[in-house]
C-alpha cells in the first residue's frame, strides 16, 4: 500500500499537523517571532534553531540536544542545502513559479515533491519514511514563507511612510 503525506496548517498559523494515511502522524510547530522549530514525528522531536529572524544558518537536534544536520538556505536563489552526517546531502528548491510546490531531493533514493495551497498539502514521492526530511521541506518553506511576508511588509511600511 502507498503510503499519502498530507499536512494543513491555519491560514495565517504556523503549526502543522502532518498526516500519514489519514492518521496524524506528526507536527511542526513554529515560535512566533524567530525562526525556530519543533519537529515532532514517531514520539522523536526534532528541534530546528537559527541564530536570528533572517539568519540563514539553522541547525537541526534531536532529543538530547544531539546535533543531527544543518541546513543552509540560498535566500536569493530560493534554495537551500540540507547536510545530514553520513548521508548525501539533500537539496530543496521550488518547482514552480507560483511558490506552491517544491522538491527536496539527494537525486538518488530520495525525492518528495511537495504540493500545497494556503492551508493544507500533500507530499509523495520516493522514501516517505524519511521522517526527517519530511519535516525539513515543511520547515524551510515556512522559512521562506516568513521571508517574503517580511519583505512585503517591509516596503508596504516603506510605501505608506513615503506617501505621509
Amino acid at each position: 500500500m502507498e503510503k499519502i503525506v498530507t499536512w494543513t496548517k491555519g491560514v495565517f498559523d504556523s503549526s502543522y499537523q502532518i498526516f500519514c494515511n489519514g492518521q496524524i502522524c506528526g507536527n511542526l510547530i513554529f515560535e512566533t517571532w524567530n525562526n525556530h522549530a519543533v519537529g515532532i514525528m514517531s514520539q522523536t522531536n526534532y528541534h530546528f534553531k537559527c541564530k536570528g529572524f533572517i539568519d540563514t544558518a539553522v541547525t537541526i537536534y534531536g532529543d538530547n540536544h544531539v546535533e543531527l544536520g544543518h541546513i543552509k538556505m540560498n535566500v536569493w536563489q530560493m534554495r537551500a542545502i540540507i547536510n545530514l552526517p553520513g548521508q548525501i546531502p539533500l537539496t530543496w528548491n521550488y518547482s514552480n513559479a507560483w511558490l506552491n510546490q517544491w522538491t527536496i531531493s539527494n537525486h538518488q533514493d530520495t525525492q518528495l515533491h511537495y504540493k500545497s495551497s494556503s492551508s493544507s498539502g500533500m507530499v509523495n514521492g520516493q522514501n516517505l519514511d524519511h521522517e526527517l526530511a519530511l519535516l525539513v521541506g515543511l520547515y524551510i518553506r515556512e522559512f521562506f514563507s516568513r521571508l517574503l511576508v517580511a519583505f512585503i511588509s517591509l516596503i508596504a511600511i516603506m510605501v505608506i511612510i513615503r506617501g505621509i
